[in-house]
């Protein structure tokens, strides 16, 4: 991953999508990663951190990807 400029990579989840179908979502701690596959090789898209990713703790956010959004989901109160 640093290879790619990610500096910090602590995965926890992988998610696929129906609508982004060459993207792999990756979970981390405190943010999400989003990742490309061509034929070169992978290519990092973004990088997103928002205030519901940053809790303390493990497992603290989920993730929802559909058609035009992704959203991180930090519960009680924080999209």
């Amino acid at each position: 991953m640093d290879r790619l400029g990610v500096k910090y990579f602590a995965p926890l989840y992988l998610y696929t999508s129906d609508f982004h179908p060459r993207y792999i979502f990756i979970q981390c701690i405190d943010r999400v990663v989003i990742i490309d596959f061509t034929r070169r090789g992978p290519l990092l898209l973004a990088e997103i951190m928002s205030p519901a990713s940053q809790e303390i703790g493990l497992d603290k956010f989920k993730i929802a990807i559909t058609r035009d959004h992704l959203l991180l989901i930090n519960p009680p109160n924080i999209i």
